[in-house]
C-alpha cells in the first residue's frame, strides 16, 4: 500500500520548474494565438465541423501543461528528458508557424513532428513509470485532434 510521503525541497523545486516550463510555454504561445489579428484570421478559416468552441482550447491546454510537468517530474532522475524539451520547443514553433505566420502546411509538418516527440517521450517515460507515459495519453490524442484540424484548415483554406 502506498503511503503519502511529503515532497523534499529539491523535489519540489524539480517539480516547480518543470511546471514554470510547460506553463511558461503556453504563456509564450498565448501571446500569438489571442492577438486580435490572428482571432480575426483564425475565426475567418473554413474550419473542421468538429473545431471545438475557443474556451475548449485554453481549459484543454491548461489541464494537458500540469499533466505534461507531472509526468516529467515522475521520471525526474531516471529518463533522459531530450524528447521533453523538443516537444515543448516544436510545439512552440508549431503554434507560431500557424497562428502567427499562418503557413498552414508547414504548421502541419511541425505537428507531425510533435507528434513524433510525444510519442517518443512516452516511450522513454514508459521505461521507468507507467503513470508518467500514462499521463501523456491525452496529450498525445489532442495533439493528433490539432493535426487533423490543421490538415483541415490547410486543404480547405
Amino acid at each position: 500500500m502506498l503511503q503519502f510521503q511529503p515532497l523534499s525541497p529539491k523535489s519540489s523545486l524539480r517539480l516547480l520548474l518543470l511546471i514554470l516550463l510547460t506553463y511558461g510555454s503556453g504563456f509564450l504561445t498565448s501571446v500569438w494565438t489571442g492577438s486580435p489579428e490572428n482571432i480575426n484570421w483564425y475565426h475567418g478559416l473554413f474550419q473542421s465541423p468538429g473545431t471545438p468552441p475557443d474556451w475548449v482550447f485554453a481549459f484543454v491546454w491548461f489541464i494537458l501543461y500540469g499533466m505534461i510537468s507531472v509526468s516529467a517530474w515522475l521520471v525526474w532522475s531516471l529518463a533522459s528528458h531530450q524528447y521533453f524539451y523538443y516537444q515543448l520547443v516544436t510545439q512552440v514553433l508549431w503554434v507560431y508557424t500557424f497562428f502567427e505566420a499562418h503557413m498552414l502546411f508547414y504548421s502541419f509538418l511541425i505537428i507531425f513532428a510533435l507528434t513524433f516527440f510525444v510519442g517518443e517521450m512516452m516511450k522513454e517515460f514508459y521505461r521507468y513509470s507507467k503513470l508518467s507515459a500514462r499521463l501523456l495519453i491525452p496529450y498525445l490524442l489532442w495533439i493528433v485532434f490539432a493535426a487533423y484540424l490543421n490538415a483541415y484548415a490547410f486543404m480547405y483554406n
